[in-house]
């Protein structure tokens, strides 16, 4: 029993003195075992240290001021240009309608409901901040992502600035992405170069693909109308159609001269009975071998000069309503537009 305990107590002794030799149980010793663990160990701080970066900064900017923020930012940094550290921490939570709300206040686009204009930006600029929230972004990397659109849109509405030219403008400011011991920096330095290809892609897929529509949108005037409401619109119509389709305005006469000269007269049933009474009268003669009565020519005895008399006598009731109906016409519409025109410049002036 002496010899079990003593080897026991040897072998446990051998052990706390750091003994390579393995015990009965088979174990590595204690210092092979931490050698083991201690890659291990280290992987898994790495990970939760990459993890909780973005949150500790974002838990940092927010009991910051915006002069502190923009004072621990490198020289020539895009965050907080256009969007400040406390604007960021504000709009960070807002739901998207009052995101939009706040937006427009913050960029002044206070007249997007009427303006098509800041309307697009204001779209524009709501959905690509939701999306860098989407992507996880923190504040300072979102403050900077909206200094780029910002400047990407100015460079076309200011400086007149091409495609190629606005894509090598960008390329500045990915300058040291990725290398944070480099001099060189674009603005762009907090974000890593996975974050810069996402956000590459993004704006390839959003702006630069479109960039004919935003050259449109900041240089091609639209015509404007002015809408009064003041007077009552006037809206001038076709009659009725009574036949396939209602004759042009223009042709239009008066009913007296179109009853006198153009229509044709009705025929009432009495005298169709006394005109096929005649017919038959007339047979009746000429099968009984009566004499015939000689054609008589409706235009014998009239002249060219009475023709010519005739036509002008016509002419003149004819077209003679409708000329006075047409200058009249004429001078209202003419009022009409220079009542439009010193309204028009009656608003211009105020």
């Amino acid at each position: 029993m002496s010899d079990r305990r003593s080897s026991r107590r040897s072998s446990t002794m051998g052990i706390r003195r750091g003994s390579l030799q393995l015990p009965v149980g088979g174990l590595a010793p204690p210092s092979t075992r931490r050698m083991s663990l201690q890659p291990t160990r280290l992987l898994e701080g790495s990970a939760t240290s990459t993890s909780s970066t973005g949150s500790r900064k974002h838990m940092k900017d927010r009991g910051l001021r915006d002069e502190e923020a923009k004072a621990q930012e490198r020289e020539g940094s895009l965050a907080w240009k256009i969007l400040s550290n406390t604007q960021m921490q504000t709009l960070q939570d807002l739901p998207v309608e009052e995101l939009e709300k706040k937006i427009a206040e913050i960029l002044k686009l206070n007249n997007h409901h009427v303006d098509l204009n800041e309307g697009v930006l204001l779209d524009y600029y709501v959905s690509c901040f939701w999306w860098a929230k989407e992507q996880n972004f923190s504040v300072q990397q979102i403050s900077g992502f909206i200094t780029v659109l910002h400047t990407l849109l100015e460079n076309i509405k200011e400086k007149k600035l091409s495609l190629v030219n606005n894509l090598k403008e960008f390329k500045k400011m990915l300058i040291g992405v990725g290398n944070e011991n480099s001099e060189l920096s674009g603005g762009l330095d907090f974000f890593d170069v996975n974050q810069a290809k996402t956000l590459s892609d993004f704006l390839q897929q959003t702006f630069f693909q479109h960039y004919k529509l935003y050259e449109f949108l900041f240089h091609q005037e639209r015509e404007e109308q002015i809408v009064c409401r003041e007077e009552k619109l006037v809206i001038e119509v076709l009659p009725k159609a009574d036949l396939p389709y209602p004759p042009p305005l223009d042709e239009g006469i008066d009913e007296d001269i179109y009853s006198s000269y153009i229509a044709t007269p009705v025929s009432s049933p009495e005298g169709d009975g006394e005109a096929a009474t005649e017919d038959k009268e007339g047979e009746k003669d000429i099968s009984a071998g009566g004499p015939e009565t000689p054609a008589v020519d409706p235009l014998e005895g009239v002249t060219a000069d009475d023709v010519k008399r005739i036509m002008d006598e016509v002419a003149r009731d004819m077209l003679g309503d409708l000329q006075a109906d047409i200058g009249k016409k004429l001078k209202e519409r003419e009022s009409e537009i220079i009542a439009r025109i010193n309204k028009i410049h009656r608003i211009a002036d105020s």
